[in-house]
């Protein structure tokens, strides 16, 4: 079997997520299946592991795991979908939910149109169901929404700069291979492989919505863990980190009233601990072994009511 990807942080996410081998866990970013793997070699037979993935690849994977161990079901679905979980598997509550960030060097590799190291024609959907590609992103948004996906995703400060440039050149042609946008930014904001990648993940992050469906399959997450049970989570980018920060921290707090207010009237009460006050970063060996890991941060929270 060709290797996905190496898993990352696989020791402390699994260490931290099981909390009973009996329960049943979300593995809600399946990839090569590296996690749910070792979740399962944890499991009793009780146990359970249900993933997500919209990958074809991912997919293929899956059917050979759900063939070899009856306590895994795959559904080819985005993770936004968990809220759907309870009424679809008839579960009041799940013992652990993992998200492991992001997309794959393997994805970016073979996938269509996601390089900026291949002529391909621009697509950068995880989900090839989806109808807006990157084709539509870079050949139909206008300059403000251009800029605004290059300054917010990719924290480009010469994103109004580029968009114009986008927009001058589709006028005369459409811009259709990820060679000739690549061009393009090379040329306005340099050709150094850390700018261009901060470009093409920016339009990846646009067309594909991860950060929306980040916030609402961690909101889902923490509705559905159940009591001592745990949610997991690794990024890779700050603007996932700050989203998984931000919620943990509101679901831990007893007080949201604002600063200037005497006492407390709203009444919030906390769901979660936060176990990981600093997030929990790969050691040098595991860098050293896979480049992939070098930006990964974990963050863990125990559901308590």
């Amino acid at each position: 079997m060709t290797v996905y990807h190496e898993p990352v942080l696989l020791k402390e996410s699994i260490d931290f997520l099981i909390t009973d081998s009996k329960g049943t866990y979300i593995d809600a970013t399946f990839g090569g299946g590296g996690h749910t793997r070792e979740i399962l070699s944890r499991l009793a037979p009780e146990g359970r592991v249900i993933a997500f993935d919209v990958d074809d690849n991912s997919r293929r994977i899956a059917d050979d795991l759900s063939a070899a161990d009856g306590r895994f079901t795959f559904l080819p679905k985005n993770f936004y979908s968990i809220s759907s979980l309870r009424d679809e598997y008839h579960v009041a509550r799940f013992n652990g939910f993992l998200f492991d960030l992001g997309v794959s060097s393997y994805q970016i590799d073979n996938e269509e149109g996601f390089s900026y190291r291949r002529d391909e024609r621009l697509d950068m959907r995880l989900d090839k169901g989806l109808e807006a590609s990157a084709f539509e992103v870079v050949n139909t948004y206008d300059a403000d929404g251009l800029a605004d996906v290059f300054f917010k995703y990719g924290e480009e400060p010469r994103a109004r700069v580029l968009a114009r440039a986008i927009i001058k050149t589709r006028d005369q042609k459409k811009i259709e291979t990820t060679s000739q946008l690549a061009e393009i930014v090379a040329r306005i904001c340099g050709r150094s492989a850390k700018t261009l990648s901060r470009i093409f993940q920016a339009i990846r992050i646009e067309v594909n919505k991860e950060l929306e469906a980040l916030a609402d399959g961690l909101g889902a997450a923490v509705d559905l863990v159940e009591k001592g049970g745990r949610v997991a989570v690794i990024s890779y980018h700050s603007l996932e980190d700050r989203i998984v920060k931000e919620k943990f921290r509101y679901e831990a707090s007893t007080c949201v009233c604002p600063p200037e207010a005497i006492i407390c009237t709203c009444g919030k009460v906390a769901r979660l601990k936060i176990l990981t006050r600093k997030p929990i970063v790969p050691g040098e060996a595991e860098v050293d072994g896979n480049r992939r890991a070098r930006s990964a941060k974990l963050r863990v929270a125990e559901k308590i009511v």
